[in-house]
């Protein structure tokens, strides 16, 4: 469906379309990163807290400046203001919003940042999923202007239209929506432990053995070697079910393999020295290169594991010239423990990274479902008696 449709549907009764003017004040904060001698010190909230944080909160290192006390006093941002993006150099990146969640003293917006605050007839919770629902996304795109860097200005905010429920049902539609945030909050945080968790372990079951003398030495040439992959061009695949491996991962799939599955695929250009792994056939194309293991017996899973520790960008960058020589890559001496070592290893590695994929996979899940369910709530598709969560309409 495209942003006008979407833009035209119906409300239900009971909800209006109202601008942003009407239910927020919208604020612009003069204040920018500059320490001026004679002012007081403030907490300067900066784009990039607003575009990778949905949340303001006290765990973010917010930068340090200084405001007149005047400014202190009108701009410091209180719980419940949603913070926006105003510019930036993609029509995408403008109106994305982050709600604070407390008064933090004496924190400020710098540049490139307008705070809407909310008068007695909206939340700011709710405005600040309405403002990515993509019937108010249209908006953004109506009044960006620009050539090289595209903005709204407060007048232009004032304007962004967003539909408008009671307050109550603001209030029911923010509760189910923080559900599914904090469900996706704590899957991320215990994917980023995880991760944590093995790269510890790659580094302790390969990267700390490589001076270990029970392992043996070689080089990397005697294990393996590093073959071209086969020029395919966009315009000559044919819808298959074969993925096309280019250097920094899959770009399309294709009727035919180049080779037999389990393989890995290393980047030679662009993205050199990414390792990748397929379990099934597949092709990689001209920019990377394949494992063809040789005639000594190695585990392959292992020798993937073996490959991300050695971390071969950096053999690609100390050359000098741009992508991955194979040639230096051949000279690379590592060790090996025996093929059985190699599997205990290898399986240990893998389970740890099937865990970190299944829970990317779940939040995944989380997201889309995230997504689906504001589409209904925000247009009114989806009811919530102002009793949610204890029942449902």
């Amino acid at each position: 469906m495209n942003r006008k449709a979407v833009r035209n549907e119906a409300l239900p009764e009971g909800w209006r379309e109202v601008r942003l003017g009407e239910v927020c004040n919208v604020i612009t904060s003069p204040v920018d990163k500059k320490t001026v001698e004679g002012e007081l010190p403030v907490k300067l909230c900066n784009y990039t807290d607003v575009y990778y944080n949905n949340i303001i909160d006290s765990k973010i290192d917010f930068m340090t400046a200084t405001a007149k006390p005047r400014e202190i006093e009108k701009f410091s941002l209180v719980k419940g203001d949603v913070i926006v993006t105003k510019d930036s150099e993609t029509p995408n990146d403008i109106g994305v919003p982050a709600y604070v969640k407390e008064t933090i003293d004496n924190l400020l917006c710098g540049y490139h940042l307008t705070v809407l605050r909310p008068k007695e007839q909206a939340i700011g919770k709710y405005i600040c999923y309405a403002l990515t629902s993509s019937r108010v996304t249209y908006d953004f795109y109506r009044f960006a202007n620009g050539i090289t860097r595209f903005g709204l200005t407060n007048e232009s905010y004032q304007k962004i239209k967003i539909p408008l429920p009671s307050l109550p049902e603001q209030k029911a539609i923010a509760s189910l929506l923080e559900k599914w945030d904090t469900a996706i909050e704590k899957t991320e945080a215990l994917i980023a432990a995880k991760e944590k968790q093995f790269k510890r372990l790659l580094k302790t079951l390969i990267n700390d053995q490589q001076n270990n003398p029970e392992w043996q030495k070689v080089k990397l040439s005697e294990v393996c070697t590093l073959e071209y992959g086969k020029p395919l061009k966009e315009q000559e695949r044919k819808d298959g079910k074969y993925p096309v491996f280019g250097s920094n991962g899959i770009v399309g799939y294709h009727d035919e393999y180049l080779i037999t599955g389990p393989f890995i695929i290393v980047g030679r250009k662009g993205s050199a020295g990414m390792v990748q792994y397929s379990i099934g056939d597949g092709f990689p194309i001209d920019t990377t290169f394949y494992i063809k293991v040789q005639e000594r017996q190695i585990c392959l899973l292992f020798l993937y594991y073996l490959l991300l520790e050695l971390n071969l960008k950096k053999v690609g960058l100390q050359s000098g010239v741009p992508g991955l020589n194979r040639n230096d890559a051949h000279r690379i001496k590592i060790r090996l423990p025996s093929l059985s070592k190699q599997k205990q290893i290898a399986n240990m590695l893998n389970t740890a990274r099937q865990e970190i994929l299944l829970l990317q996979q779940i939040v995944e899940k989380y997201r889309r479902q995230k997504r689906g369910l504001m589409q209904k709530l925000l247009i009114g598709e989806c009811r919530l008696l102002p009793s949610f969560p204890r029942r449902w309409e």
